[in-house]
This record gives C-alpha cells, structure tokens and sequence, in this order.
C-alpha cells in the first residue's frame, strides 16, 4: 500500500472514531440531568469512559505488541464499541448509562492510541504534514458528529447512541483494507523509564486539557439549561470548532515540519488560556460561534505540536509505547476535568467551574517553556 491510500484509509478510520466518540459523549451530561444524576456524578459518568479507556489501552497495546500487529486488536475495539452503543441506545437509567460507558471506554482504548500510531507511521520524514491530515480526518468526524447528533436527538438523546452503532461498524469494515508494519517485539506498552522521558510533553498537556474537558462535558448542559439554548444550537457549536480543525489541524502540521514545534505549543496554550476566560463572559450563540475559530487553531498548534515533539524524541521501537502514553494523558486529564468540574459546578455554577480551574492552563503555560525540540542529527541507516 502506498503512502495515498495509507492516509486515505487511516483518515477514514480516524473519521469513523471521532463521529462515534463525540456522538456517544455530546450530551452525555444532558442525559444524566433528565435522569435525575447530580452535578458530581454527572463528572463521574463522564470520566468513566475516558478512565476505562486509560486502563485498557496498555493491556491492548500488550496484546499488539505480542502479535506483533495493530489492526487485528483495533478491530476487537471496534466490535465491543458497536454492542455497548446498543446498550446505551436502550438503557434509561443513570446507572446502566454509567455501566455501559464502562465497555465504551474499553472499546476506545483499543481504537485510539493504536490508530493514532499507524497514522505516526505513514512518512516518518513527513510526520508533520501526514499527522496534520489525519488529524484534520478526524477533527472533520467530530464536526459531523456533532451536527447529527443535534439532529437525531430531537426527540430523544438515547438516538445519539445510534450514531457510533453505524460508524463503528463501518471503521470496522475498513479496517480490512489497512496495512501495517510489524511492530517491533520488544514493545510492551508504556513503562516507568519511557514515562519519565516524556513527562514534560505529558505534565504540558495534561495541565492544559484537564480545564479543555471540564469546559467541553459541562458546556451543552450549561447552554441548555442555564442559557436556554436548542439542542441543535449547542450542536452547531461544536460543529463550528471541529470543521475549524479540519483546517487548523493540517496548518498546524505543515508548522510543525518548518517552525520550532515548542513554540508552537506554548502559542497554543496562550491562546487557550485566553479563550476559557472569554467563555466565561458570553451569552450569545452567536459569539460562542466565534470563539470555536479561535479554539481549533490553539489546540491544533497544542496537539500536533506535541505530538510532534514526543514523536521525534522517541525510537522507532518505543514510538507506540510513547503515543500509548500521549493517548492515557488525554484520557486521564478526561478523567480529572469532569471529577473536579463536577464537584465545583454542583457547589456553585460553569463560570466558577472555570476560574478555578483556570490556574492548571497557567501552569501549563510555564511547563511548556522548559519544553525542548530536539535536535536533528544525520543517521547513516546503512551503518
């Protein structure tokens, strides 16, 4: 397979993922309100997901690293997805919402980070550029996502659940027209000594993404309830900062390869910083348009920048090892966003929610300064 069809066919599997992750997560929280769950946990239902994916993934990447092949285990992932979205499209109770999520999170643990690596694994001198349009593939499935989602769920939020039934089955499908290379057999997974290689670029990201997703779980309950928004409104809006990404997302990669990929993370988290404190002072749909132009560039320069970075610092043999770890620090600040922005909201209101939080965004900040790229130096591969 050349390297056309290999970003075809890893863009559209990354499509059929992020259509079904946002699908299933949009207006999780929304749920949980009608079904009687508290602010707390509410945090709790929409950390579970991301948590049982975090602990997953390891354990899929293992098996991967054994048989020496990804796609095989991404195919299992897909499978257990499609059957707990009909679960969930059937389930009205808080607490079968809360257990089902539990086999989602482990369906996308073993979707995400493997597929994230492939799409690493393209063009290793073009990393930049082919990450940027695989990228841009996926933050294109969350914008769809998030349009039919508004559409679907008119009369009942359980359809949105039907969403990731179809595209994980269809990622699935796909699945059979990909090719690999055979992972390297000394990789197990995410241990200690590669952990602390690339903790920096891990603290950096985290710190920043735990506030980004206490804003993004807790955002469609606030403009439907507090600010009387429509369902397919709130839909718009999050439309508006993935079809954004679309193209900040291959810019962002297109810098990567030419600009210090350090300060294109630290001019994403500038950007970020100021973006969560505009959320906390408008009321208007259309601003909250806006303001998603603003937000898909900074997290296109914060993501691919840093994924860049890990990239580059890392062999090829520990390379899935260490997207294995950039993939549990975004579930993991998934996890911590919602627990916090759960007990803050439910003591107080979403504004409040984010000037707390809004600390961890300066601190990432500062941790992003004593990031470093690493310097190239010419290998003879023939040595």
């Amino acid at each position: 397979m050349n390297t056309r069809d290999k970003i075809i066919i890893y863009s559209f599997i990354g499509f059929c993922i992020n259509i079904s992750y946002i699908s299933g997560n949009l207006f999780i929280t929304n749920l949980s309100e009608i079904l009687g769950a508290s602010k707390s946990f509410i945090g709790v239902i929409s950390a579970i997901l991301p948590f049982f994916s975090m602990l997953s993934a390891p354990l899929f990447a293992r098996k991967a690293a054994k048989l020496r092949r990804k796609i095989p285990i991404i195919r299992i992932g897909f499978l257990i997805g499609v059957l707990f979205s009909i679960m969930l499209f059937f389930a009205y109770d808080q607490y079968l919402i809360f257990l089902f999520r539990m086999g989602m999170g482990v369906s996308f643990g073993a979707v995400k980070g493997l597929t994230n690596s492939l799409a690493t694994e393209i063009d290793v001198e073009k990393r930049g550029k082919y990450f940027g349009i695989y990228s841009a593939s996926c933050s294109f499935g969350w914008a769809i996502g998030s349009l039919l989602t508004g559409i679907v769920i008119t009369q009942s939020y359980n359809n949105a659940f039907l969403i990731p039934a179809v595209f994980l089955s269809t990622g699935f499908i796909a699945t059979f027209f990909a090719t690999e290379k055979y992972t390297s057999s000394d990789y197990f997974g995410i241990d200690f000594q590669t952990f602390k290689k690339f903790l920096p670029f891990y603290r950096t990201l985290f710190l920043r993404h735990s506030v980004a997703t206490a804003l993004w779980a807790f955002l469609p309950l606030y403009l439907e309830f507090t600010l009387n928004f429509d369902r397919f409104v709130i839909s718009t809006i999050f439309f508006f900062n993935f079809a954004f990404q679309v193209v900040s997302m291959p810019l962002s990669g297109y810098l990567s390869d030419r600009v210090n990929k350090a300060y294109l993370v630290f001019l994403g988290l500038i950007g970020s910083f100021i973006f969560i404190i505009v959320f906390t002072i408008i009321n208007v749909p259309l601003h909250f348009m806006l303001i998603q132009i603003f937000v898909a560039f900074s997290w296109g320069l914060i993501y691919i920048g840093i994924t860049s970075l890990v990239t580059s610092y890392s062999s090829w043999n520990e390379r899935g090892e260490a997207m294995s770890g950039l993939a549990m620090t975004i579930n993991l600040s998934s996890i911590v966003g919602p627990l916090i922005g759960g007990i803050i909201y439910g003591l107080s209101n979403f504004v409040t929610m984010l000037y707390f939080m809004l600390p961890l965004c300066f601190l990432a900040i500062i941790s992003s300064v004593f990031l470093k790229e690493k310097e190239q130096t010419p290998q003879n591969i023939y040595k």
